[in-house]
């Protein structure tokens, strides 16, 4: 009997201790989620220190067009670019560890030499905690049909 109630209480104080805890998986998905909202709303508004201060000096960048983009080459790009919508229709993040993978589909909309077009795409972001803080060390999206 007393080792029962021995048993039951370890059983619940390792839930309680369990409970105060913080999620660090959890925490780490909605960190990166949140970056990569802000990653769709950079691009809008073609801010380029914003996206600079969240890809990595080593970033792999695969555009939608099949290009190998560095970091530099994706802000070049993102200043040029004509103004676009960007709207992430799902997203899904898994973590690792210190990485965070998120895949996802979204859609493409603007003008390009006069002509509007409206493109969707699959994405995979691979982010990596480094130096207290997450970047994105590589990124690809595939055109899709829909």
């Amino acid at each position: 009997m007393r080792r029962a109630i021995c048993i039951t209480l370890l059983v619940c104080l390792g839930t309680w201790v369990l409970a105060g805890q913080e999620n660090p998986d959890g925490d780490a998905k909605s960190k990166v989620m949140a970056l990569e909202r802000l990653w769709g709303e950079a691009a809008q508004m073609r801010d380029t220190n914003a996206l600079g201060s969240i890809f990595d000096d080593s970033l792999t960048y695969v555009h939608i067009d099949g290009r190998l983009m560095t970091r530099s080459e994706v802000l070049q790009d993102t200043k040029a670019a004509s103004p676009v919508e960007i709207v992430v229709e799902s997203a899904a993040a898994r973590s690792h560890g210190n990485t965070v993978i998120v895949t996802g589909v979204m859609r493409l909309k603007g003008v390009e030499h006069r002509k509007p077009y409206l493109l969707y795409g699959r994405f995979v972001d691979t982010w990596l905690y480094k130096e207290g803080r997450w970047v994105c060390i590589s990124s690809m999206t595939t055109h899709m049909m829909r």
